[in-house]
């Protein structure tokens, strides 16, 4: 429970921007190929009995519920957390990887963005360990902003107090 509370920010990989592109690339590549086979006469020309726009169709479709199962393994493999003390990346479906940086190991932190991410608000961050552990955030939804959380966790000086420890004089002989 005590550990539930010190979470600064929770997230997955952020797919909405890349569902919408192939979902929009599915649907026109439809409509061109579906538009060329009308232009060739074709397109309800049967093949094993049946019309070959279905058969266009059905192959579009399987293709982009492919590529969309893609997008949810990755969303589902995914988790990150960034506590007071560490940033955190949980990998992994049937095998889990759970990678941790703590402030006194954190070097580096790098925000990836390309075109489209800039315009959708959405990247990659990447936080190197002084150690040389790498945790890689993939489509991260406002990565500068969580890159701004990152560095205000990563960047607080680690102190450490040493124990009192009780000198005892040996008695002089």
């Amino acid at each position: 429970m005590e550990q539930e509370k010190e979470v600064i920010w929770t997230g997955r990989p952020w797919i909405g921007p890349a569902l919408a592109v192939r979902t929009v690339v599915a649907v026109v590549g439809g409509l061109l190929v579906s538009v060329l086979l009308a232009g060739m006469g074709a397109l309800t020309s049967p093949i094993l009995a049946v019309p070959l726009y279905v058969w266009v169709l059905g192959i579009i479709g399987l293709a982009w519920l492919t590529s969309i199962m893609g997008l949810i393994v990755l969303r589902a493999s995914y988790r990150y957390v960034l506590r007071q003390s560490s940033i955190e990346v949980d990998q992994g479906i049937v095998r889990r990887r759970f990678l941790v940086v703590s402030p006194s190991a954190f070097s580096e932190l790098e925000v990836d963005q390309g075109l489209v991410g800039r315009m959708l608000n959405y990247g990659s961050l990447e936080v190197r360990s002084q150690g040389g552990q790498q945790l890689n955030l993939f489509l991260v939804r406002n990565p500068k902003g969580v890159s701004v959380k990152i560095r205000g966790v990563m960047t607080i000086p680690t102190v450490r107090i040493a124990k009192e420890v009780q000198v005892v004089a040996a008695p002089v002989a």
